[in-house]
């Protein structure tokens, strides 16, 4: 699974290689973020983020020099039941989890999701994680699920300031298994959404409080309902010396783990690794060769920075199936293309799409976001595309080497009226902050 930063809807391209829409609907009144400072883009794409509470202007970095505006810890069941909205109230579809709805295992407390920013994932069976803020409790943060009947469950519970604010003494948070707390999670942006897989394993993001380290990557396991360690900064890496910053990941159904992570010292660019029951390997560095010659030079190309002065890489997160291939973007040096999209099976890599390859709607790729990967070993990816040599457009794009598609381009329609994208709707209303699965 990928999340790509996008504040109205998320595209997860499952393993029967169709596409869901989760659409996410924002109430009016929305906490400022607590956390990021800056958004780090080295990817040759300018994204847009959010102001911080302070108001500073996220900084957005592009390619190549401009700047513009494992110790297990047994885990207890926390679980309500609650009478959700029905179907068709809020936007048409099944609600999952809405604001003000009980919040388990934080004292009463009750759901800020904050929806627009905090997207969910969603496995075979229809369960759904997401981050969420917590009103009316010290336990004021954590990482829930919801299932298709009702049931919202914990996975982890924080407390204190939100993630990269800082606050490292609020020791109110689970039990974490590096020791100390769960404290801040980053439950206000895209990129640092719990992922799920079919077995009901949570993949997820926080800061610790009295920890061994400050931060990490976590790995709810749901048959034995333990939370491990994926990797922390600090772990030695395997292509040496230290993670000075872990990022975001994915999991598949084999329990298996491909994430970020970056070197001492580097604040935006990071490599890619997996885990795999406690092992973490090398997928791909930078310098390593690229297929058809050159060398790797950007992997890893987003990071954000939070008040705490601390850089956290963003993406774009690879992909793993349950074949264990491996999706990316890559931009090369002295190779046969700038940048593309590499599936990695085995120990092969191969150029799925590249610049500038020709777009199943016309015009060439210009850049591309991370892709999501099935089981067909199809990919599914967002990129910006030149439909002629002088124009920009943007779209989704889905298929494999000699079978491209198009399921979605960009609309111009207006934002806020029910708007049809070839099967992806788009909904503004003025609900509460909810969840909504179609």
């Amino acid at each position: 699974m990928n999340k790509e930063p996008l504040t109205t809807n998320v595209i997860r391209f499952l393993q029967g290689a169709s596409f869901i829409a989760l659409l996410f609907i924002a109430s009016s009144t929305i906490r400022p973020a607590q956390g990021q400072l800056q958004n780090s883009n080295n990817s040759g794409t300018p994204r847009s983020g959010f102001h911080n509470a302070i108001g500073a202007k996220p900084v957005v970095r592009v390619h190549d020099t401009a700047e513009r505006a494992m110790i297990a810890s047994p885990q207890q069941s926390y679980s309500t039941t609650t009478t959700r909205t029905p179907s068709g109230t809020i936007c048409g579809v099944e609600s999952r989890a809405a604001h003000g709805q009980v919040a388990p295992n934080t004292n009463g407390g009750t759901l800020n999701p904050i929806a627009f920013a905090n997207p969910t994932t969603i496995n075979a069976s229809g369960r759904v994680a997401f981050n969420s803020q917590v009103d009316g409790s010290e336990r004021n943060q954590g990482v829930f699920v919801a299932d298709s009947d009702g049931t919202i469950s914990a996975i982890a519970i924080g407390c204190g300031g939100l993630g990269g604010s800082g606050d490292t003494t609020s020791m109110c948070g689970d039990a974490s298994p590096i020791g100390g707390h769960f404290g801040g999670f980053f439950s206000e942006n895209t990129v640092f959404t719990p992922d799920i897989n079919n077995a009901g394993d949570v993949l997820f993001f926080c800061d610790v409080n009295g920890g061994d380290s400050r931060r990490a990557l976590f790995l709810y396991q749901a048959a034995s309902g333990q939370i491990v360690k994926v990797a922390a900064v600090g772990d030695p890496s395997p292509i040496g010396g230290t993670f000075g910053a872990v990022g975001p990941g994915s999991i598949n159904n084999n329990g298996k783990v491909v994430f970020l992570a970056s070197p001492v010292g580097e604040t935006i660019n990071s490599n890619l690794f997996m885990w795999d029951n406690g092992v973490v390997t090398k997928v791909a560095a930078v310098g390593d060769p690229a297929p058809g010659g050159g060398t790797y030079s950007g992997l890893g190309t987003e990071s954000f920075g939070f008040q705490d002065g601390t850089f956290i890489p963003a993406g774009p997160v690879p992909d793993i199936n349950d074949s264990d291939q491996i999706a990316f973007r890559a931009i090369v040096s002295g190779g046969i293309t700038q940048r593309g999209i590499v599936v990695r099976t085995g120990q092969v890599d191969e150029w799925y799409v590249k610049v500038p390859d020709p777009t199943p709607i016309g015009g060439t790729y210009f850049d591309m976001q991370a892709p999501s990967l099935n089981n067909a070993g199809q990919i599914a990816f967002f990129s910006d595309y030149r439909p002629t040599p002088d124009t920009f457009n943007s779209g989704w794009f889905a298929g494999a080497p000699g079978n491209w598609h198009s399921p979605v381009t960009r609309c111009k329609q207006s934002m806020r009226q029910a708007t049809l994208c070839s099967g992806l709707v788009l909904i503004a209303t003025a609900h509460p902050t909810a969840l909504c699965l179609g």
